[in-house]
């Protein structure tokens, strides 16, 4: 009897995680795409940038086997200026491989496409502040 007791309790509870799990989900994917993809790829405004990263975000680029770090503002400057020196027309398309939730923490895998072809892999990691997701850390791989 005792073990029917704990199945009817797990399954309402799994059942309400998973729902939880699921809206948390979808506000990342949200937040990274008007807050990220939109702007850097679509080429709207770059300010919007600062209301899905939180103002301590870090950067991490490897190039050449060197290590560099870099703030919200430093990659906001530089994207800029890529676009004042880059006026070649490209389409971009993306694909959330993988945003998994546990708590406060999340962590994004998101594929980028540029004009058909893999160019980019993102590996974004996000925090849950009182005001919702932020996302702190941004690393990736480039083809």
């Amino acid at each position: 009897m005792t073990r029917w007791l704990i199945f009817f309790f797990i399954l309402p509870w799994t059942a309400v995680q998973a729902q939880d799990n699921f809206s948390e989900k979808n506000a990342i994917e949200r937040l990274i795409t008007e807050h990220y993809l939109v702007p850097v790829y679509l080429g709207t405004n770059l300010e919007t940038i600062k209301q899905g990263f939180h103002e301590d975000f870090r950067m991490y680029v490897l190039d050449k086997g060197k290590l560099s770090v870099r703030t919200r503002e430093e990659w906001i400057e530089r994207l800029k200026k890529s676009r004042e020196e880059n006026k070649t027309k490209r389409t971009y398309a993306w694909m959330f491989e993988v945003i998994n939730v546990e708590e406060q923490t999340a962590v994004a895998k998101v594929r980028i496409n540029e004009n058909g072809s893999i160019k980019y892999v993102d590996y974004l990691t996000l925090y849950k502040f009182s005001d919702g997701w932020k996302i702190i850390t941004k690393q990736f791989t480039t083809y």
